[in-house]
């Protein structure tokens, strides 16, 4: 019986010194950038579900120990990630830290083996492939591909606002530049003391002196002195009695009559025409704005986008922004009150656009959409080559008197100034020598 309880003593000890051998080695880091087969999440639960049973292996218990392993076996693409997401709790939540990181992976399904075995349904996403794919803007595409919550709706108001902001930098910077450059022989570099064409000014305007055609300032008048023929820029008389700041902020707000603010609160003194009629003539068009589908008028005479009030209450998840912009319908001297303005993706049965939407306060008052959004949309296009009708009676009086309108003419009894830059010193070209097989046809030639 001693034999018997002693020999299951010797059995179990090799046993015990296997178990202690063991060596768990580390995991592999996750890598969300890869591009693999499987989506990205499925490759995260799999990792997670390995992660388990690793932390499960060594014995680790503490939830503080546990997330920062889970962390550190990440990698730093996955440490990355988690700094950017909000409310992760602090550094003993491992079960929260395990929760945000997988609500961040799962979203992101990859679509390219479900587009192997059917077609997409999602018309949303198509569009988004597209403009991810085939898009000019770099800047949209880069946050695309790192923000899984920027969707089309996000895409294409950040698309206009672009277009909005180059088309205003281009204008400011594309200024008109006189220098008369054009038609200009080469000069050798002068040496002397004479100054530099470049560097003269108008004393009338203010811009490079000679002008290629008529002074700017000619015919207008100075806003400081109030004398014609020059800018308040280089006026040289005295100040003349400045007006209210309300005024000069109100006239230049008007010459400034499409300028669009896309900040939550507005306030401008912009002047808008838009025309609303009751003609049948007026061709409409059905369209979704803010969820809400909706007939409206196409008016090629409208600057603005306006809705009634009761379209507006059908709209969902749509803010309004206070306005003060003044819209007055044609033929009418009181401008119309708005309940305020917002900025929505309008569709049609063919094209995305979007656009912003004035609210009129009066209810069941019509829909306008004007020129330019119709443009956008494909409903309207203007073709000038079309326009090219004839008028008899002008037709006669070109025929009648076709010598007058033949060639070029002498205008007599005007006379006109030559803007003739005195700093240059007068140089006479040498005449150009007649190519050799060309010479006999000109001395053979006639003049006319």
């Amino acid at each position: 019986m001693v034999k018997e309880q002693a020999e299951p003593q010797r059995l179990q000890q090799p046993a015990v010194q296997i178990m202690q051998s063991v060596t768990i080695t580390p995991m592999p880091e996750f890598c969300p950038d890869a591009k693999i087969g499987t989506s990205l999440s499925t490759r995260w639960n799999n990792w997670q579900s390995d992660f388990e049973m690793y932390i499960t292996a060594s014995g680790i218990t503490d939830p503080k120990r546990k997330r920062a392993l889970l962390l550190y076996q990440a990698g730093p693409r996955v440490r990355e990630i988690f700094k950017q997401i909000p409310e992760t709790g602090t550094d003993t939540d491992y079960d929260i830290a395990k929760q945000k990181l997988k609500a961040y992976f799962d979203p992101q399904k990859n679509r390219r083996t479900i587009s192997e075995t059917c077609e997409f349904a999602d018309v949303e996403f198509e569009i988004e492939e597209q403009i991810i794919i085939g898009g000019n803007s770099s800047k949209i595409r880069k946050r695309a591909l790192r923000d899984p919550t920027f969707d089309l709706k996000s895409m294409l108001l950040e698309g206009r606002r672009d277009e909005q902001s180059k088309y205003q930098a281009e204008q400011i910077e594309s200024k008109e530049q006189t220098d008369g450059e054009a038609n200009k022989l080469e000069q050798k570099p002068n040496n002397g003391n004479i100054s530099n064409s470049s560097n003269v000014i108008c004393r009338n305007c203010g811009r490079a002196y000679p002008h290629t055609g008529a002074c700017p300032a000619k015919g207008k008048t100075c806003n400081n002195c109030g004398k014609p023929n020059h800018f308040a820029a280089v006026c040289r008389g005295k100040q003349k009695q400045t007006r209210s700041p309300r005024y000069t902020n109100r006239k230049h707000a008007q010459r400034n009559l499409k300028t669009l603010d896309t900040g939550s609160n507005t306030s401008s003194d912009e002047d808008y025409l838009y025309t609303m009629t009751n003609t049948k003539h007026n061709n409409k068009v059905n369209v979704k704005v803010g969820g809400a589908k909706f007939q409206t008028i196409i008016d090629s005479g409208a600057t603005i986008n306006v809705i009634d009030r009761d379209t507006f209450n059908k709209m969902q998840d749509i803010k309004l922004t206070r306005t003060s912009t003044k819209a007055f319908a044609y033929n009418t001297k009181s401008p119309v009150e708005f309940l305020g303005k917002f900025e929505a993706v309008i569709e049609t049965r063919k094209r995305i656009s979007v656009a912003t939407f004035y609210v009129a306060k009066a209810a069941n008052c019509g829909n306008l959409l004007s020129l330019s959004t119709a443009q956008e949309l494909g409903l309207i296009s203007l073709h000038l080559d079309k326009l090219t009708s004839k008028d008899a009676a002008l037709e006669n009086i070109l025929q009648k008197h076709s010598k007058v309108f033949s060639d070029l003419g002498k205008l007599k009894g005007e006379k006109i100034k030559l803007d003739i830059d005195k700093t240059k010193i007068p140089k006479a070209q040498p005449q150009r020598r007649i190519p050799y097989h060309i010479r006999e046809k000109v001395k053979n030639a006639k003049l006319n």
